[in-house]
């Protein structure tokens, strides 16, 4: 039965970690990572920080292979693409290794990682454990628990901060007809902009319908 274990990892066993470095105060997100015996490219959300600095930082990287803007929701939200080498053993290659799925990564500031992660079982859990120990990299195993309906844990890919707004807004009245509330409002309420919020939402509300009514699409 699949395994979900939640997982904090300081800055320097995980991804971007000399951009961070020099560009510190940027919220990253990360949505998916396709890890290989030598590359590593994950695909992210970036917020709250200096940009131009940031991406400057990604291009200065001299592991880095390729950067890719795919998306600017707004002046404070950008969706980013990143390949880089990966021949050292580094924690993504003990995921790969382990069939498992990173469902949820982020970081607020840059010094540790918060994941979520998806084992096909807990043997998996256990030889993902085993690479770590192995290779001195040091995490912090918060929490270990049964997905009851692991494919919709691991499908739905709707992260804590969405699920978040998305109940809000759904208990405020944000989306009767008409709202109870508006958009400014909710967002003060839950102490975000309104962009933070909007772009949380659109993202919530894509990821459920890509894996519920157009799921096999």
């Amino acid at each position: 039965m699949s395994v979900l274990a939640e997982i904090t990892v300081p800055a320097s066993e995980f991804v971007l970690t000399d951009t961070l470095t020099t560009a510190p105060g940027m919220r990253i997100e990360i949505k998916r990572v396709v890890a290989g015996s030598a590359r590593v490219t994950p695909y992210f959300w970036a917020t709250g920080g200096d940009f131009e600095a940031f991406e400057q930082a990604l291009r200065d990287d001299p592991t880095i292979e390729d950067m890719l803007t795919l998306e600017e929701q707004s002046d404070d939200e950008r969706f980013y693409r990143v390949t880089w080498e990966s021949g050292d053993p580094n924690l993504l290659s003990a995921v790969s290794d382990t069939k498992a799925t990173i469902l949820e990564a982020v970081t607020d500031d840059g010094d540790e990682w918060s994941l979520k992660v998806l084992f096909p079982d807990r043997d998996a859990l256990s030889a993902f454990h085993g690479y770590c120990v192995a290779h001195e990299f040091s995490f912090q195993l918060e929490r270990v628990y049964t997905a009851d309906n692991p494919e919709e844990a691991g499908e739905y890919e709707v992260t804590n901060e969405q699920q978040e707004a998305l109940k809000a807004a759904y208990e405020a009245g944000y989306f009767d007809v008409p709202r109870q509330t508006t958009l400014t409002e909710l967002a003060d309420r839950l102490g975000i902009s309104s962009n933070a919020l909007s772009a949380r939402l659109r993202r919530g509300h894509r990821n459920l319908l890509s894996n519920t009514l157009v799921h096999d699409e």
